[in-house]
């Protein structure tokens, strides 16, 4: 918490989540305070916020105490957790390896025992990633069941609250509070399936422990293909997708105020600026279909099962050049939910010679309650 004083914020002391205490992502607006993105020249500019986000003013009216803001990646533009400016958050469940991001910081706080979970956002897989990487339970909710007003946007219809805890019955008192329960599924839960060929992609390590976890309690299950589609297609084409968003949320400010950035992420500022509206039309016909092809691989009452990550968490300090494949491969298994609005929960099931890895359930728009039920089981 970089630029943040210590904070003691409780405006109800009663309510489902009184006594518990959390952090939140430098990401949205706290009455009183500035926010960052993670770029020290976006906190000068910025002005102290008059009230809280919504999101953020129910989680207080629920009881529960806000004791500080977390790093992030610059401007959420990585899935790795480090941040040039303010440094990398400790993963105390991976020492010397990345926490994953870009809610780096909400994650890594949660290694430590100083609070009982945490808030960040997900557009690209910046809860889940970090979630599988710090041995937690994060989700990323059906897109627009939790309201984004005035939270920092980065892409707007990928872009979703999520939060963080160790404790499964916390976890779900936060979906009690944030989820809009109007617009939740009737949908029975029917099964479990394996998505092969996410599974194809997976770091043999890692296959061979899901599948003797799978083996051990779902010795009849079934595997699915997903889609037609290489996963590295899917992911180029949330990648323009993405770029094109930030295009419009993002790059003004930078073009208007030129701060400094970090050589890593202005590589990806430049390359979004690239992207032309040929290649966007493109890829929303391509999003399009997609949604209708996996709507028919997972139809509702369908929950995919797989490791919410490829491989545990990489070495800190690596360059930009090293992490690419690391990068590549994370949008791989992460941009399915972002480009379907599906929501995902991540638990903490492996670890292998480096650090946690993750299980992920994938289900049907709006069928967060059913996978927050269904973990329980896992």
């Amino acid at each position: 918490m970089p630029h943040s004083p210590k904070m003691d914020i409780q405006i109800n002391k009663n309510g489902l989540l009184s006594n518990l205490n959390f952090v939140v992502k430098d990401m949205c607006k706290i009455k009183g305070h500035k926010t960052s993105c993670g770029n020290p020249d976006f906190y000068q500019k910025c002005q102290l916020a008059y009230d809280y986000a919504p999101f953020l003013k129910n989680i207080l009216n629920a009881g529960a105490t806000l004791k500080g803001i977390t790093i992030c990646d610059e401007f959420f533009y990585s899935l790795i957790g480090e941040n040039a400016h303010y440094g990398t958050p400790t993963n105390l469940n991976a020492p010397g390896f990345v926490p994953g991001g870009s809610s780096s910081g909400s994650a890594a706080a949660l290694t430590t025992d100083l609070y009982d979970f945490s808030i960040g956002s997900d557009t690209g897989g910046s809860v889940r990633v970090p979630a599988s990487f710090c041995g937690l339970f994060g989700i990323r909710p059906t897109h627009n069941r939790i309201k984004t007003d005035d939270v920092y946007p980065m892409a707007p219809s990928f872009d979703t609250i999520g939060w963080f805890s160790k404790d499964i019955k916390i976890f779900n008192k936060i979906g009690q509070i944030l989820l809009n329960f109007n617009d939740k599924t009737d949908i029975k839960f029917k099964e479990f399936v394996i998505p092969k060929d996410l599974l194809e992609l997976v770091n043999p390590e890692i296959s061979n422990l899901f599948y003797k976890y799978i083996n051990n309690h779902f010795p009849e299950i079934k595997t699915v293909r997903l889609s037609k589609h290489s996963k590295d297609i899917i992911a180029d084409n949330f990648r323009i997708l993405q770029g094109g968003e930030i295009k419009k949320c993002v790059i003004p400010w930078i073009l208007k105020y030129k701060p400094k950035i970090s050589p890593e992420i202005n590589n990806r500022i430049e390359m979004a600026m690239k992207i032309t509206n040929f290649e966007i039309n493109k890829a929303q016909k391509f999003r399009e279909n997609l949604k209708l092809e996996i709507d028919k691989s997972l139809p509702k009452g369908i929950i995919a099962l797989f490791p919410t990550t490829p491989f545990s968490p990489p070495k800190c300090g690596q360059s930009d050049e090293q992490l690419a494949s690391h990068r590549k491969k994370l949008m791989e298994f992460t941009s399915i939910a972002g480009m379907t609005s599906r929501p995902q929960i991540s638990m903490p099931k492996f670890k292998d010679n480096t650090g946690p890895i993750g299980i992920s359930l994938l289900g049907w728009q709006y069928s967060d309650e059913v996978l927050l039920e269904k973990l329980t089981y896992l």
